[in-house]
């Protein structure tokens, strides 16, 4: 069943709601990319972001339904690569929110799950988006099985992101300007010595 999902981070100082989340309309996976477990260790938020063995849980929606009411101040974003996504969170109290294309237009944004008041590997999450369909970005071998969770996941998120754009056109909120698709913040840039202290910490 379709609900309205408050959002805030731990301070409360940011603000918003993701309207309409359901099972049908959202794509929940896990991910141990070398990225994922970095951002968790630059936000100081590992125990909050990752499960014992390094995975993130993220569930994948509409950004259209991503809707930030307060504190549109204290949004940032980082690349822990020059190439990887932009990693949205809050510079108040390092309150990860989601992972987004670093331009808009395509909907897409991975949300993760705190920003909810829910740790990924809670029950709760599951109750919102459904179960894991499959592990993104894999690096250790999988089974026949396990690649063809991935395929159908792939597949599912393919079939959602097509209707987005048909329902909605180009993409924008909430961290995009809707004239030129440009990010609301400057992406912060991180020092190589940065990012081989973070990389070192990854499991």
């Amino acid at each position: 069943m379709a609900q309205d999902v408050p959002v805030s981070c731990t301070c409360g100082k940011v603000k918003g709601v993701i309207r309409g989340l359901a099972r049908s309309n959202s794509n929940h996976v896990q991910c141990p990319c070398k990225g994922c477990q970095s951002y968790a260790h630059y936000l100081g938020r590992a125990d909050d972001m990752m499960d014992g063995v390094g995975y993130s849980n993220i569930f994948q929606i509409d950004p259209a339904s991503f809707e930030i009411t307060e504190g549109h101040d204290h949004l940032a974003c980082v690349r822990m690569t020059p190439k990887g996504p932009l990693r949205w969170f809050t510079d108040c109290c390092k309150t990860p929110l989601g992972n987004t294309l670093p331009k808009g237009g395509i909907p897409f944004i991975g949300v993760l799950p705190i920003c909810t008041g829910h740790k990924g590997t809670d029950p709760a999450v599951v109750d919102m988006v459904g179960p894991v369909r499959a592990v993104a970005n894999e690096k250790r071998p999988q089974s026949f099985g396990q690649k063809l969770k991935t395929w159908g996941m792939l597949a599912h998120l393919m079939r959602l992101t097509i209707w987005w754009r048909i329902r909605g056109g180009k993409s924008w909120k909430p961290f995009f300007d809707k004239d030129t698709l440009r990010p609301i913040r400057k992406p912060i840039t991180i020092s190589d010595a940065e990012r081989e202290a973070l990389e070192a910490k990854v499991i």
